[in-house]
């Protein structure tokens, strides 16, 4: 299974997704101009991730019952990005916990003077149902 290695700049978030090293990040700002395309690559690899689970539990894998963590360090994110963010977060609760026994966490990653970033994680945890850790940074 690829890498997905997205490079971000000014608008759009850096994107990391590498199951071989356990790395799952998403980080920068996310205002893109159509944010349903711009993740759009982001669930269909998290979709191809869970089949690729799937197989490798078809043939005897020890992969079930695992945690993973979604590392997620955005400085800022628009509306219509916070949508796509709570979609994302509703797939990996409701197809990678739910169907195939991944615990996907979020360490959420905020500014320790950002309240409202703050405040966003806690809504989306309460939306969601997916267990939120809350790391704070200077």
């Amino acid at each position: 299974m690829e890498t997905l290695d997205v490079k971000g700049d000014d608008i759009n978030p850096t994107i990391l997704l590498n199951h071989v090293e356990n790395k799952y990040s998403i980080s920068g700002e996310s205002r893109p101009e159509n944010p349903l395309k711009y993740y759009e690559p982001v669930f269909k690899w998290f979709n191809d991730y869970f089949n690729y689970t799937y197989v490798l539990n078809d043939i005897g894998s020890t992969n079930t019952n695992i945690t993973k963590k979604l590392k997620v360090d955005l400085d800022y994110f628009n509306s219509t990005s916070a949508k796509v963010l709570f979609d994302l977060f509703s797939l990996l609760k409701g197809t990678g916990l739910e169907k195939f026994k991944i615990n996907f966490e979020i360490d959420w990653i905020y500014f320790v003077d950002d309240l409202d970033m703050l405040d966003a994680g806690k809504e989306m945890e309460g939306m969601c149902g997916l267990k939120f850790n809350y790391i704070p940074k200077v």
